[in-house]
């Protein structure tokens, strides 16, 4: 039970909490076998690169697919379930397992041959330069 600071008790925190509880338990449920906001990703762009990092704790860097196709990024793999002592029961379950996708567009066309990762502590970094064609370019104004 859920009690206000006055000491009474509150129906309406008692739905909160359990809106609280149902928000996090479905949150990002797909309704398949698949994890559908995961890994995590950051994207970050300058004038040269597109930086994607995406969290992949726990996973060997042999079982991660990366393809560039045009300007979209794939990531996919299998995230495997965690094997517990003969006899364990589970209390708790928040891991995520199962086949994943993650499919980013990319903000510039990028050189899809050039294109380099590293995995290091968990996290996936993929570097895509910048295609020279999408580059700005300064234009000289000629003058009469």
């Amino acid at each position: 039970m859920y009690w206000t600071d006055h000491g009474t008790w509150s129906p309406f925190d008692e739905f909160r909490s359990l809106q609280r509880e149902m928000n996090r338990l479905f949150d990002g449920y797909d309704g398949g076998t698949s994890l559908s906001r995961y890994p995590a990703l950051n994207v970050w762009g300058n004038g040269e690169n597109v930086v994607v990092t995406a969290e992949l704790p726990g996973m060997d860097a042999a079982d991660i697919d990366i393809n560039v196709v045009n300007n979209q990024l794939t990531i996919k793999g299998e995230r495997k379930a965690d094997t517990p002592a003969e006899g364990a029961v589970c209390h708790r379950c928040e891991r995520g397992t199962g086949s994943f996708v993650r499919t980013v567009r990319l903000p510039f066309a990028v050189e899809g041959d050039k294109v380099s990762a590293k995995y290091d502590k968990g996290v996936l970094t993929v570097t895509l330069p910048r295609h020279e064609a999408s580059k700005a370019k300064r234009i000289e104004i000629k003058t009469s």
